[in-house]
């Protein structure tokens, strides 16, 4: 009896086909507009590290590709093969990043969801079991109409491209980093700043790097928000380590008490740098993917002080 002929693992198999897409469209999602951060992430493995950038476009049209393709059952005996053995393959990846203690985060889904390998592995088996009951109930159901099915499958490879391309004129930090209003300050631990309680009243706060091609103009628009008399407690936050806080407030002049976060902390809070934000008792309240101009931390700093008054 072929399975194809009971209509309920019919449906239930089209379900599995949707549901594991839906799961891959939101990673490959994720990873295409923070390209950056996933090329990071796959050079930790230490497999041709010069080769990252390569590795991380391929992965994400071919996540894109198979995901158009099993939404629309373009090849149904061929497209879940594929996505079991790219199924295979993450587990695979996963477990010998365990091996060598790579046990913080698999960037499946960039920077939005962090889950330990284990999890990672878990799920992954369970899309591949999803795959392989879809693969035998398929097996010998014929479905026709392949041409528009397969140009469906392109376009997916090719808004993979479009992604990934123009990622940084996308305006999607808050959706893709943990730094979005209503993060809590409290998970993000910091060096070298004395004497001030982030996690207590307002704060306008710089997130930057001293690799900045610009630093020396970065830190002049920092203290030109820093020294507007309305921007409440400034602080800036760099990223690589604290051996860089003296030249930073002596050799570029910075105006505003400087500590460091350690790298593992800050990357999942940024696509680009530098990032502003307000906190106010801990909690972000306003963030900018660029320095923005003080009458605008201004305007955000009274509208949290005026929602303060009215509670």
């Amino acid at each position: 009896m072929k399975l194809a002929s009971n209509r309920v693992l019919l449906v239930t198999a089209r379900i599995l086909h949707v549901a594991v897409a839906l799961v891959f469209i939101l990673a490959a999602t994720m990873k295409a507009l923070d390209p950056q951060s996933f090329i990071e992430q796959i050079a930790t493995y230490g497999i041709f590290p010069d080769l990252s950038w390569l590795a991380a476009w391929v992965l994400i049209i071919v996540e894109f590709m198979l995901s158009f393709a099993l939404i629309v059952n373009f090849w149904p005996r061929v497209t879940p093969l594929l996505m079991s053995a790219l199924l295979l393959f993450f587990i695979g990846i996963t477990a010998y990043g365990m091996s060598i203690g790579l046990g913080e985060n698999c960037g499946c889904f960039g920077n939005l969801v962090h889950r330990g390998p284990e999890t990672v592995i878990i799920e992954d088996a369970v899309m591949l079991l999803a795959m392989l009951f879809a693969l035998l109930v398929y097996w010998h159901k014929p479905v026709p109409g392949q041409n528009w099915r397969a140009v469906v499958t392109v376009a997916g490879g090719v808004l993979a491209v479009l992604l990934v391309a123009f990622s940084a004129r996308i305006p999607a930090d808050d959706l893709i980093t943990q730094l979005r209003p209503g993060a809590q300050f409290s998970t993000w631990p910091i060096d070298g700043l004395y004497g001030t309680d982030l996690n207590s009243g307002t704060h306008v706060v710089f997130l930057f790097t001293v690799h900045s091609d610009d630093l020396q103009r970065d830190v002049n628009r920092m203290n030109s928000i820093a020294q507007h008399p309305a921007a409440v407690g400034p602080v800036g936050l760099v990223i690589d380590g604290t051996q860089h806080l003296t030249s930073l407030m002596f050799e570029y002049a910075a105006a505003f008490p400087i500590g460091a976060i350690e790298p593992r902390f800050a990357r999942p809070l940024y696509r680009t740098l530098p990032r502003v934000f307000i906190l106010h008792n801990g909690a972000v309240t306003h963030t900018w993917s660029e320095l923005p101009d003080a009458a605008d931390v201004v305007s955000a700093i009274q509208s949290i002080s005026k929602e303060t008054q009215r509670k």
